[in-house]
């Protein structure tokens, strides 16, 4: 058996051998009674001894009184065997007193709580069972002549601390708010103790003698047993000492046993009344009377507890209800304000995104009507935000957002799309409409913006559609942001509506964006070579790698695919492979004939953060020193990128430049702040634009290439020509003491193959144009 297990079986042992005990101790003579009280009173003090040392209860002074009242008892039937029944009634008035002390403890007052309150319950049935005493044991007693004087004060003694035992009894089976097995045991053993004394004196009161003596036997050995069987229970542990559990509300069990008792008074003086024999003391009616009185009192002021309580509970329901009313106001409130929050931007006001597809749901519900739907893109807002700062272009789109306000109509929907995007949804709008809109949002928007004390310059590029009822409002934004992009493309600041080849053209950009994804996989792409030479001696001095693509066996235009790649970021990849393949290609020519390889870089390449690092590597790899390779970027890619770009630019040049790498910037002439970027930027190298190649004898032609190569000259830069495609060109650019150029008239761009056996058979030097390098116009048209 478990430790566990053991006091499980200790209570049942116990209980069991107790009622076989009582089952024959009521049948036993007076003197073998007194020994079966003392044995079976010494082995409960004995088990309250072991369930305290056991389970340690939290009061311990309930069960050291229940096992003094033990003792007590035991004494009491030791000193009838030796002293007489006279001198036994001392120890067991004791043991009463101590039962009575016990029921008091079980159960901890509350002190919040007014004393006569924690009585009304219990006086209520104390004063309907004295009704009941009285009628059948008290009465009977005083009137029926039996019994010395003595004996009598013996006798009500023990019945008035009956009353007592029910009071404090009846509170502890009311108020305890432990309710386990320990507390029902100890309070059956208290109504057995109870019930003992009711049956033994009403047979004694109308008898003249003890003739209940054994079932009252019966019963008190039943409340031995029951303490014992209580003290071995676990529970008793924490069931004695509790706090005292609210009574604010009554039972129904209660109040049909309130109901009874209170009724036990009038019936019984009823009784007495009606009684058939008359009886010498007829006004003691009185009695039962005024038990009755004390009952109806105790249940008005029970009654009156129940009305505080209600009342209590009655103003708590009502604040309850006030708070609740405002909690529900202040959620409806909040309600509104998150559901506003969540259709409207934090910044501007406006609507959002989620307001813009709410109302683009409902508009496409009318299929009868036309709907504009207007998207906008502020240029060079990101230059606002990098010069000075995000508070500035915060500002500034809460201008922009008010000018709007002001442009559309009370049933068109303005909304923040994010950043510096913004929709307009016209309802019930024709064509004109909304290209008349578009056009003033542009107006609008060109106007000068101050913002903390600064004047801003930013326009807007507008897509606009027309639409009655597409698929999805996603379907809708999706052609309005192609008309949007139609725009900037077009070159910003421009109202550009959609056309149905605008998806189409869409959808040729993204079946390229995924063939160039293989490519990349597949490494398909190659590379050709175009010479640079120096126009004094023939010489060549680099080559530019150029990249080619055939798709599907069809060479596709560098114009064609390379914004594509720029757009969709793949031109990282593809720029990091055309960068190592043109440092493993020109290894042989560096050392055969001292020629560098010019590579084109994007700004999308630059901004990455380990592009130096990509390029260090290629040159490690081919075996080439920094002076082999020259970096070509355009003046676009430093006008396009803001200032805290421009910085980074310029680090990671100055970073390749420390390698011996040079810099040339491409397409030279044809930005608007060259000279302020070559005053800053790590540059060595200008290419002079295909615009500025003279191509006559025209005086402006020649005065602004002869500018920018004393420009060069003046800064310590090497200046090349671009696109010299004639005989007369390159004399012209000789005469202007250009040192460098590049074109068809020196070379066509040729794979690497073929130009190491041009290279190998001129030993490096092209000083013109030669039969197996002339140039037709299809192969220029196809040159890039």
């Amino acid at each position: 058996m478990t430790s566990a297990g053991k006091p499980t079986a200790a209570w049942r042992w116990y209980a069991g051998l107790g009622l076989g005990a009582i089952a024959v101790g009521g049948f036993l003579p007076v003197l073998a009674r007194q020994g079966l009280y003392a044995l079976l009173g010494i082995a409960a003090a004995t088990a309250v001894g072991i369930g305290m040392r056991r389970y340690q209860p939290r009061e311990r002074r309930v069960w050291l009184l229940f096992a003094a009242a033990l003792w007590s008892s035991v004494g009491s039937a030791v000193l009838y065997v030796v002293a007489g029944a006279h001198w036994k009634d001392l120890a067991y008035l004791a043991a009463y007193g101590l039962l009575v002390a016990g029921a008091l403890l079980w159960v901890r007052p509350d002190p919040e709580r007014p004393r006569i309150e924690r009585f009304i319950d219990s006086g209520i049935v104390a004063s309907g069972v004295a009704a009941l005493y009285w009628t059948f044991i008290v009465h009977p007693m005083l009137f029926g002549g039996r019994g010395d004087g003595g004996r009598l004060v013996s006798d009500l003694t023990y019945i008035t601390i009956d009353l007592v035992l029910v009071v404090f009894t009846a509170r502890m089976m009311f108020s305890s708010s432990v309710r386990g097995p320990a507390h029902a045991l100890v309070g059956l053993a208290l109504s057995m103790v109870i019930s003992g004394d009711v049956v033994f004196y009403a047979g004694l009161a109308w008898t003249g003698d003890a003739s209940g003596d054994s079932l009252s036997t019966m019963l008190y050995l039943c409340a031995y047993t029951l303490l014992g069987t209580a003290a071995l229970h676990p529970s008793m542990a924490g069931a004695a000492g509790r706090p005292e559990r609210p009574q604010h509300l009554i039972p129904r069990h209660r109040i049909w046993l309130y109901s009874v008792l209170s009724l036990v008074g009038p019936a019984v003086a009823i009784t007495l009344m009606l009684a058939v024999h008359p009886m010498p003391s007829r006004w003691w009616v009185l009695v039962p009377l005024a038990t009755s009185a004390v009952t109806a009192v105790l249940l008005i002021a029970r009654l009156s507890q129940l009305v505080r309580f209600a009342n209590r509970r009655v103003l708590e329901l009502d604040a309850h209800a006030l708070a609740l009313g405002e909690a529900l106001r202040e959620q409806e409130a909040l309600r509104q304000q998150l559901t506003h929050r969540a259709l409207h931007d934090a910044l501007t006001g406006l609507g959002n995104r989620a307001l813009l597809q709410e109302r683009l749901e409902h508009a496409l519900t009318r299929t009868s009507a036309a709907h504009g739907l207007l998207l906008l893109d502020l240029d060079g807002f990101k230059d606002v935000n990098d010069s000075f700062g995000h508070p500035a272009g915060d500002a500034l789109l809460i201008e922009v957002a008010a000018r709007l306000v002001g442009i559309v109509r009370v049933s068109d929907t303005l909304v923040r799309l994010g950043g510096d995007e913004f929709a307009i949804l016209m309802e019930d709008a024709d064509a004109g409409q909304v290209a008349a809109a578009g056009r003033r949002i542009i107006d609008e928007l060109a106007r000068p913006v101050t913002v903390h004390e600064r004047e801003l310059s930013v326009t807007a590029s507008v897509g606009s559609l027309l639409f009655a009822a597409p698929a999805t409002p996603s379907e809708a934004l999706r052609n309005a942001d192609l008309a949007l992009y139609a725009a900037k493309a077009a070159g910003k600041n421009q109202l550009a509506a959609y056309e149905e080849r605008l998806a189409s053209e869409r959808s040729e950009h993204l079946r390229i964006a995924a063939d160039l994804r293989r490519a990349i996989a597949a490494e398909e792409f190659t590379v050709n070579y175009q010479p640079v030479v120096d126009l004094a001696t023939g010489r060549v001095t680099a080559v530019e790698a150029l990249l080619r693509w055939s798709r599907d066996g069809v060479a596709v235009p560098p114009l064609d695919f390379i914004p594509i790649a720029e757009q969709y970021g793949l031109i990282v990849p593809i720029g990091a492979w055309v960068l190592r393949r043109a440092c493993r290609d020109v290894h042989t020519w560096y050392e055969r004939f001292g020629i560098s390889v010019t590579v084109n870089v994007s700004g999308r390449q630059l901004r990455e953060p380990d592009f130096a690092a990509t390029v260090i590597g290629a040159l490690h790899d081919a075996g080439l020193p920094g002076e082999a390779l020259i970096m070509e970027i355009t003046e676009t890619v430093l006008v396009s990128a803001g200032a805290g770009e421009a910085d980074d630019v310029t680090a990671v040049l100055m970073r390749l430049r420390e390698e011996g790498v040079r810099v040339a910037v491409d397409d030279f002439g044809t930005g608007y702040s060259s000279l302020a970027y070559l005053r800053h930027l790590p540059v060595d190298i200008l290419k002079i634009d295909r615009a500025f190649t003279p191509g006559g004898e025209v005086a402006e032609e020649l005065a602004f290439t002869r500018a920018i190569v004393e420009l060069g000259n003046s800064l310590r830069l090497s200046s090349i020509a671009e696109a010299v495609e004639t005989p007369e060109q390159a004399a012209r650019l000789r005469e202007l003491d250009c040192p460098q150029a590049q074109g068809f008239h020196f070379s066509r761009p040729l794979p690497a193959a073929a130009l190491d056996e041009v290279l190998t058979a001129s030993g490096g030097v092209l000083s013109g144009a030669t039969p197996s390098l002339g140039v037709t116009p299809s192969a220029r048209a196809g040159a890039a």
